[in-house]
């Protein structure tokens, strides 16, 4: 299969994907590391280095589910947010990429990245080279080892915008790109879908979408409007709704798996070519969309 996905990679493999059947990413990592005892900190990618049983038991779980796409551990790793690590990012993002790989089985794997972290200038300290400088670390890190490139949960379009460029400059990986939106429509940088399409269609991404922001059912109309201006195959990944806090102060997520693949249905209806989860979603959420939409 290797040789394979290298050849696609050259003719913009995404693009070859069977779209008449849906393809699924996994689900949440970080919710799920909660769930087994591993509470949020600071630089919690270090656990592909010191827990990497952990980490590798979750992708298994999303690849046994039927997950056709497995997203590395690295979404917070970059040179801004592990200056004080112990390990590289280049350390991170490998061990990151073995422990994908070694239960991945047929799954392609996706480097995933997310915000820098700090907010661009005039807003934030952060300069357009040094942001371009902190992606091209993560993508030369991982670019070799590696099926596609995922930039998920920005806000900011010109940041997400200068990841685009950096993978496509320094990889030939095929890129998806994901922006998270608030209930009426835009970001909380105040880009639209609109905005967001007309900019990643312009940089020729092979997958856009949205992930995060609220519950299945508060997408929908996001969705629909996505799915009337997207020329691109569409990947949504929604969280399992809005989290509550038990008493212990553990969280709970309020959308079911159930609840979760009528909603799914309704993008698919809509044109959505690729399903996963975000937070509060796991293994039995991607087992009950592969049973839905792959049977």
């Amino acid at each position: 299969m290797t040789s394979d996905i290298l050849i696609r990679k050259a003719e913009g493999w995404i693009h070859m994907i069977d779209f008449s059947k849906v393809q699924l990413f996994d689900g949440a990592m970080g919710t799920r590391m909660l769930k087994l005892g591993f509470p949020f900190r600071p630089m919690m990618e270090e656990l592909n280095i010191t827990h990497p049983e952990i980490i590798r038991g979750i992708h298994k779980e999303y690849v046994d589910a039927g997950a056709d796409f497995i997203t590395t551990a690295t979404f917070g790793v970059n040179g801004y947010k592990y200056q004080d690590s112990i390990y590289s990012v280049k350390e991170i993002v490998e061990a990151a990429i073995d422990n994908a790989r070694i239960n991945a089985k047929d799954a392609y794997i996706v480097l995933d990245i997310g915000p820098i972290g700090v907010l661009m200038e005039p807003y934030g300290e952060m300069s357009e080279e040094q942001c371009y400088a902190y992606f091209k670390e993560i993508i030369e890190a991982g670019k070799s080892s590696v099926d596609a490139v995922l930039f998920e949960t920005f806000m900011d379009i010109e940041e997400i915008k200068i990841g685009i460029r950096a993978a496509k400059e320094n990889s030939s990986l095929p890129v998806i790109a994901t922006m998270t939106f608030n209930q009426n429509g835009k970001t909380m940088m105040g880009v639209s879908v609109e905005d967001m399409v007309e900019a990643f269609e312009e940089l020729k991404v092979d997958a856009l979408g949205v992930n995060c922001s609220w519950g299945p059912k508060e997408l929908i109309p996001i969705v629909e409007n996505l799915c009337s201006i997207s020329k691109t195959p569409i990947l949504v990944q929604p969280n399992a709704g809005m989290p509550c806090t038990h008493e212990d102060g553990s969280l709970h997520y309020l959308v079911d798996a159930s609840e979760f693949v009528d909603v799914a249905q309704q993008y698919i209806d809509y044109g959505v070519k690729i399903i996963g989860g975000c937070c509060g979603t796991d293994s039995e959420t991607i087992s009950q969309c592969s049973k839905r939409f792959k049977q």
